[in-house]
């Protein structure tokens, strides 16, 4: 047995132990084996990226679908590092966020859930057969929706995890359609089987794929199947949040990774699917992201927006293999695997130091926060670091991403003419990172800076250092990749390489400039960030060696300055609201003395609310249906029956 094998062992005790041992010794004792677990997966996959062979486990069974198979390879392996990493922080933060919980009983469960999420998530990507699959994906879905559910006594907490339900069994409900067509033209139900089926019949991706981007796309979370995300995160715990979004979602993007890499010459019309609907949930995701006053409800959104990004360079990657650009899809693939990892550690970075801040000041409404920067020290400059990673700026991760996948697309604008038009795609992932670092300047500037706008926001204490820990850490991730890109992105592209999602390499010294130009722009980011330091540091020391005097400011003819005369969030981006009009779903309520932003999911409110309403309606005058009487049910089924055994004779089945 591998050092995988017993972290995932690890995790599944770690879960027995908090629910069974009690309080002062389970947490403890659960919290340790949480961490060896996550250290044990997370070293194995990191052997295989670092060019260690993969691992396979092969199970034997005589249950339908052949032997159960587990494979690390560097795919897989990818996705285990950001798992065991986000993991590992989110259930560190959380045992401090839950040290004075008094709900013990709902505490222990929650706390028992983290680790069998982990596990299944390692699993989902790992698995390469079908059965063990889906058995890890539903095992995913029931723990998220029980950590959902931890204040389960809100009523839009219930709300927000029955459409996560139905989302998410819709999804599996697509997954196993999949599956069972795809099956039907395999040997047996193996990844490696449907591989070569899928190879023998290219033309069965007409299939295959549009099912697999509706079971995989849900999960995701990208528009427009995105609807259950905004409430199943916002609702959650926030270390609960960070896992969720950090890097649950992403096991949708490791379906579509893995499904498109077993065509062996992917379709030119997946390529554009991909890519349109990145550009729709980027450019949609960051704007509805721009009118919340939620914090947590803001950063969901910006889930949304951040899969669209991956999405782009999945695109381009696909176009890339479909018309013979080796240079294009190893781009393409490469930039929206660093994304995946970039994504989870600054948006869990971010998640949780909203957790702080929540659990500071008990709100999670932007307008009631303020002057939090001189109150939560820590909190600020980690939630600092982790804005201008989200927003793609140098020197931070996102950047390192976020430019590969530029370089794709001006890539591709070197190409046949079909492709030219992926330079106009630049313009898409500009707009994303103008709004994002909109939104962004908008949330750090209101809720840190100024005056606090309430007095929870005065009372506001520093995290405690349980929870200081994992912002610190996932911080110098952060940092840490964006000052030396070659760390992250060198195996991001030997990963590509691995899954032959390209018939030849590119051509030699291809890579090497678009690195160094990263290097560049980074050293960049590093000198204007050393001037401000600098500046900062000769101001601090002149004003030590003179004399200062604190007097009031001018506030415009008032007697002093209140918060009342601070821009509020929907102030503040209701100019740049308007601009996309009412095609973004946006509704901009000005009144005398307040501006109000509030946001029309274009999906959930004005397409499945009222086509729901319409099928209530319909069902409520077939009510007569049910009339209670066994004889009418028995004569439904001779019915059932009759038609069925019609279709038979008819010729239904060959």
């Amino acid at each position: 047995m591998t050092w995988f094998l017993l972290g995932m062992a690890a995790l599944a005790i770690a879960a027995v132990v908090r629910l069974v041992v009690p309080w002062r010794a389970g947490r403890p004792a659960s919290l340790a084996l949480v961490l060896a677990g996550c250290a044990a997966a997370g070293g194995t996959a990191l052997r295989v990226l670092a060019g260690g062979p993969g691992v396979e486990w092969s199970f034997p069974t005589t249950l339908p679908g052949g032997p159960w198979l587990l494979r690390l390879d560097p795919l897989a392996a990818w996705f285990v590092v950001p798992i065991v990493i986000v993991g590992a922080c989110g259930a560190l933060f959380g045992s401090g966020t839950f040290a004075r919980e008094r709900r013990s009983g709902r505490v222990a469960t929650t706390e028992a859930m983290m680790p069998i999420l982990l596990g299944a998530m390692a699993l989902v990507v790992t698995a390469q057969a079908v059965v063990p699959f889906l058995i890890a994906w539903e095992t995913m879905a029931i723990a998220g929706l029980l950590l959902i559910l931890h204040e389960g006594e809100r009523v839009e907490v219930r709300r927000s995890a029955l459409v996560y339900l139905v989302a998410t069994h819709a999804a599996t409900l697509a997954l196993v359609a999949m599956f069972a067509l795809w099956g039907s033209q395999s040997p047996d139900l193996t990844f490696p089987s449907l591989q070569a089926s899928l190879r023998a019949r290219p033309e069965w991706c007409l299939l295959v794929l549009p099912l697999g981007l509706l079971g995989f796309g849900i999960k995701a979370g990208m528009i427009p199947l995105h609807s259950w995300l905004p409430g199943a995160h916002s609702s959650a715990p926030s270390h609960v949040s960070a896992v969720l979004s950090g890097v649950m979602i992403k096991t949708g993007i490791y379906g579509l990774l893995r499904i498109t890499l077993m065509a062996e010459r992917v379709p030119v019309w997946w390529g554009w699917l991909l890519l349109c609907s990145g550009l729709l949930s980027g450019v949609l995701g960051v704007l509805w992201a721009l009118a919340q006053h939620d914090l947590k409800r803001l950063l969901a959104y910006h889930s949304v927006e951040n899969i669209g990004i991956i999405l782009i360079g999945m695109g381009a990657g696909a176009l890339g293999t479909a018309s013979g650009q080796p240079l294009l899809a190893v781009l393409g693939y490469g930039g929206a695997l660093l994304h995946t990892l970039n994504h989870a550690l600054f948006k869990s970075l971010l998640f949780l130091g909203s957790g702080a801040v929540v659990h500071a000041t008990g709100t999670r409404e932007i307008d009631s926060l303020g002057g939090l920067a001189r109150r939560m020290p820590w909190t600020w400059a980690t939630f600092l670091i982790a804005s201008v990673a989200i927003v793609g700026l140098p020197p931070l991760n996102g950047f390192v991403s976020e430019w590969t996948i530029a370089q794709a697309l001006l890539a591709g604008s070197e190409g046949p003419a079909s492709l030219r038009v992926l330079a106009i795609s630049l313009a898409g992932l500009g707009l994303i990172g103008a709004l994002a670092l909109a939104c962004f300047t908008k949330v750090d500037g209101v809720i840190f800076l100024g005056q606090p706008r309430s007095e929870s926001a005065r009372a506001a204490q520093e995290a405690g250092r349980g929870q200081r820990v994992p912002l610190v850490l996932v911080s110098a991730l952060c940092l840490g990749i964006g000052l030396a890109p070659g760390v992250a992105l060198a195996p991001a592209l030997r990963v590509v390489a691995s899954t032959a999602a390209v018939s030849s390499p590119p051509p030699a010294g291809a890579l090497e400039p678009i690195l160094a130009g990263a290097l560049s722009v980074t050293g960049l980011g590093v000198a204007l960030l050393s001037i401000i330091g600098l500046l900062v540091l000769v101001r601090r020391l002149l004003l030590a060696r003179g004399r200062i005097t604190i007097d009031s400011t001018w506030a415009c003819g008032y007697p002093a300055v209140t918060s009342r005369m601070q821009y509020t969030a929907a102030s503040f981006a209701a100019p740049l609201l308007g601009m996309f009009g009412a095609a973004s779903g946006i509704v901009i309520e000005r009144r005398a003395r307040t501006v109000h932003t509030r946001p029309v999911d274009l999906v959930l409110d004005r397409a499945a609310r009222p086509l729901w309403d319409r099928l209530q309606h319909a069902a409520g005058r077939l009510r007569w249906m049910q009339s209670g009487r066994l004889h009418w049910y028995l004569l439904y089924v001779l019915a059932t029956l009759a038609i069925l055994l019609g279709y038979l004779a008819a010729g239904g089945i060959r």
